[in-house]
């Protein structure tokens, strides 16, 4: 038989898991670039859903040819 599974407490595997992101970042410029900006598209997409959809009335995709 195997080997019991060593059971790793949940606030060690929180900080692990903190520590290894910040290791990520500390990596590089280009890593943080990366990170940034995800972070930042995923704000700006809980900007449009959370706040800026419930005050648009209604919107229009049109085309028109001249």
């Amino acid at each position: 038989m195997g080997r019991p599974k060593k059971v790793i407490p949940k606030r060690e595997r929180v900080f692990n898991k903190i520590s290894n992101a910040i290791d990520y970042i500390q990596t590089g410029w280009m890593n943080l670039f990366k990170v940034s900006f995800t972070l930042g598209l995923v704000l700006f997409a809980l900007y449009l859903a959370l706040v800026w959809m419930p005050t648009v009335e209604r919107i229009v995709f049109e085309i028109r040819y001249y």
